[in-house]
Order: C-alpha cells, then sequence, then structure tokens
C-alpha cells in the first residue's frame, strides 16, 4: 500500500485535486475528501511532501503529511491558502511540524472567524492505524491542523499542551465546525 492508498484507505477516494505550478514543481498537490473524518466534512490534505525530508527539533528527521478538516465548504480558499502557506514554509525551512506547537494564522486565512493561530495535532478523529504510515521506503505522519482562539492560545500557555489535548480528545467533531466556540 502506497501512502495514496492509505490515504483513501482512510479518508475515502479523494473527490477532487489542487495543484500550484509551484508545488508541482517540488511533486506536491493538495487532495480533497469528502465525508472524512465525519459525514458532514471535508478534509484537504497534501501528498508529496512526505517524499521532502524534514528535520525535527531534536536533530532528527521525519516525513509529514498536512491536512485540515472541516464542515464548511465555503471555507476552501482559507483552508487552500493556509494549507500552501505551511507547506511552502516546511520546503523552504525542512522543519518538521512539532505536535502541541501552534502559529499565528496569516492576516488573509479566517478573517471572518476569531482564529489566532493553528495547532499541530495527530489525526485524532480519524482511525489509529491512520495517525503512522509504514511504508516500504519511509514512515510518514499525517500532521492536522486546528484552528484555535486566543483563550485557547492562553490555556496552553497556562496548563500546557497535555491538559489542551485533553480537552480537544473529549469532543466529538465540534473542531470540524470553523464557527465552534472556544474551549476555554
Amino acid at each position: 500500500m502506497n501512502y495514496l492508498e492509505h490515504l483513501e484507505f482512510h479518508c475515502g477516494e479523494f473527490t477532487n485535486q489542487f495543484e500550484t505550478e509551484e508545488l508541482l514543481e517540488q511533486a506536491v498537490q493538495f487532495l480533497q475528501f469528502d465525508d472524512s473524518p465525519a459525514t458532514d466534512a471535508f478534509t484537504i490534505s497534501t501528498l508529496g511532501l512526505h517524499w521532502h525530508t524534514l528535520q525535527n527539533e531534536d536533530g532528527t528527521q521525519t516525513h509529514q503529511e498536512l491536512l485540515l478538516s472541516f464542515k464548511q465548504k465555503r471555507a476552501y480558499e482559507d483552508v487552500l491558502e493556509l494549507l500552501w502557506q505551511l507547506t511552502t514554509h516546511a520546503l523552504e525551512t525542512h522543519h518538521a511540524f512539532e505536535l502541541g506547537e501552534y502559529f499565528e494564522l496569516p492576516p488573509n486565512v479566517f478573517k471572518r472567524l476569531k482564529f489566532s493561530s493553528i495547532y499541530v495535532a495527530t489525526p485524532f478523529y480519524f482511525d489509529e492505524s491512520f495517525h503512522v504510515y509504514e511504508g516500504d521506503e519511509q514512515t510518514v505522519l499525517p500532521v492536522w491542523f486546528i484552528p484555535i482562539f486566543p483563550s485557547e492560545e492562553a490555556f496552553i500557555e497556562a496548563h500546557g499542551v497535555e491538559r489542551f489535548n485533553e480537552l480537544l480528545y473529549k469532543t466529538d467533531d465540534a473542531l470540524l465546525d470553523l464557527k465552534r466556540k472556544p474551549l476555554v
């Protein structure tokens, strides 16, 4: 099973692909999956980023693919812009995304919403077998991005990533709704 087959096994067949010339030069594109991880949600994932070796803070190397899931179909442009910026950042810096870190949202993404940052997590709404792909040539970690509010950032700073993850894991599919209320 290759990584695309792994994605489709867990997310269903891809229904759309998005390509930009700049990323295609790096053999990276975006794929859309419908009804994943919930029946009324969409997931957009990179495909091809895993062929680029990224470095963790501790100096080890990893291979990642990026994804974001959401319910609001009209958020496509923002999601694609955000994933494009995150993917471009990874390709330019060769730095891996670390679980539990968060990044300030670009000013042109999710303007109408009150999110301030994007949080890096394992794709815990998906089946656990999706969390790591063990291929013949490499191991790939899908990295799931969750938009968060300033109050949630403050909670992470005050109480740590573990406590914040506990809050996240207690949600059913609330994190897929871009109109959600803050958890704290």
